[in-house]
Parts: C-alpha cells; sequence; structure tokens
C-alpha cells in the first residue's frame, strides 16, 4: 500500500511515518511536508520519500506525479486552536479548510479513478449542528465542522473515494517535560474518567494506520473510538 502522510513533520505526522516503517503492507509513504523531515537511515526507511513543498495549497505537476498510484492519504495539516490566536482568521481558515480541499481535489484527480482512502484530522468536541455557534472558539469550530462537511460532500460526489473524519481530543506524549507532565496526568485521571478526552499519539496513529490498512469503521471516529482502536492495533502488533 502507498500512504501519503500530508503535514508528516508534525506531532502526529511524524508518528504515522514511525509506525509505518514496521508495517510490511505499506510499501510506499510519501512524507508530504513543508521544511526538511528527519528519518533514521536504515533498510525500512527506504520506502519513504520525503516530498517538500512551499505551501498545501499549490501543488507543482511534479510533486502531483508523486501522489499518483497511492492508495490513502492522511491529512494531518491544520492550526490548532492554540496556535490560532498567532494568525488572522482567514489564514486559519485557509490552511484549516481551502488547504484542506485543494489538497484532497489534487491528489484524487492524481490517481485517475482508483479506489481511494483519505483520513482527516479533525478535533474532538466540533460541533455536529454548524447552525449553533459554541461559546469558546465558535468561529473556529463552526470553520472546522464546514471543512468536514465539504469533504463529505466530496465522497458524494465522486466514485472509488471513501473518506473518515477522525476527532481526537488532546494528543499526549512525552516529546517535551512539559508534554510529559501532561501526559502522566491525564493517564492518572483516565484510570477513573476521561474526563478530558485524550489520545496517545502512539494509540492515535496507530489507529489511524488500522483504519487505513483495513478500512473505515464510520464516517465519523469520535475519541473513545480512536483509543480503542488503537488500543487493540497497539497489542495486536506486540503479540
Amino acid at each position: 500500500m502507498k500512504i501519503i502522510v500530508a503535514g508528516a513533520t508534525g506531532l502526529v505526522g511524524s508518528e504515522i511515518i514511525r509506525q509505518c516503517l514496521d508495517i510490511d503492507a505499506v510499501t510506499e509513504v510519501i512524507a508530504l511536508a513543508r521544511s526538511p523531515i528527519q528519518i533514521d537511515r536504515s533498510n525500512k526507511s527506504l520506502k519513504i520519500k520525503c516530498v517538500m513543498i512551499e505551501d498545501y495549497e499549490y501543488y507543482p505537476d511534479h510533486v502531483k506525479a508523486v501522489f499518483a498510484g497511492a492508495d490513502a492519504c492522511i491529512w494531518t495539516v491544520a492550526i490548532t486552536p492554540f496556535r490560532s490566536g498567532s494568525f488572522s482568521f482567514e489564514e486559519v481558515k485557509r490552511v484549516c479548510q481551502s488547504c484542506t480541499l485543494t489538497g484532497l481535489q489534487t491528489i484524487y484527480e492524481a490517481q485517475g479513478g482508483r479506489a481511494f482512502r483519505f483520513m482527516y484530522l479533525s478535533a474532538e468536541g466540533t460541533p455536529d449542528d454548524p447552525t449553533k455557534k459554541p461559546m469558546f472558539m465558535g468561529d473556529y469550530q463552526i470553520m472546522r465542522r464546514e471543512t468536514e462537511l465539504q469533504l463529505q460532500e466530496f465522497s458524494d460526489s465522486n466514485a472509488n473515494i471513501e473518506i473518515c473524519i477522525a476527532r481526537p481530543g488532546v494528543v499526549t506524549n512525552s516529546t517535551t517535560w512539559g508534554r510529559a507532565a501532561l501526559a502522566s496526568l491525564l493517564q492518572l485521571t483516565n484510570h477513573f474518567s476521561r474526563a478530558i478526552p485524550n489520545v496517545g499519539r502512539s494509540e492515535l496513529a496507530a489507529a489511524i494506520l488500522s483504519q487505513i490498512l483495513h478500512g473505515f469503521s464510520g464516517e465519523i471516529l469520535s475519541n473513545v473510538d480512536l483509543v480503542g482502536i488503537g488500543q487493540e492495533a497497539l497489542r495486536a502488533k506486540e503479540s
């Protein structure tokens, strides 16, 4: 299977690529990013092709050619709520919505009608009803829901494409001291209640790859869904 990972240098994208190295069924990975990708060189890493672009809304012909023959794409590109305050809303919408839809259209057209799967990373708490504006970051959350709906419309209007929307909560990891402390705290509270929706980075990547490889179990996957699928996939890998 040939998989495109958009946002390959990000927190989730980099973990997806790392796990792809140990999955024999994944024969080629297109690591799409705007900056250089750090990869530990080994025989396994030969299946990874790093492709750099200047912007996720513009794709030169040589990049489109690399997309051809792909079986799936995992789209992790977004400006997160915590970073959105550093940008104008217009730029946040462009990156989260326009770039996503342009990327999907470009990658889909490169397949020439072949069956294709597209996984989009949204976020837990995205409102199902776009007419009901949440009190917290309402414009941002409505924009993300509108993006989801446009993706679903694309799937309904085009042949041979399956689209799944993943809605993870807080993605925990130990890449920094602060992140490690938060992960430890949430792991403790998770024994009693997952009141703050959260998922481990390795769990999320494993869940996404399981769905890409074996088929989507629904149009939208909640944080609870992703935790369960990811934990099961990791257990299967260890057995």
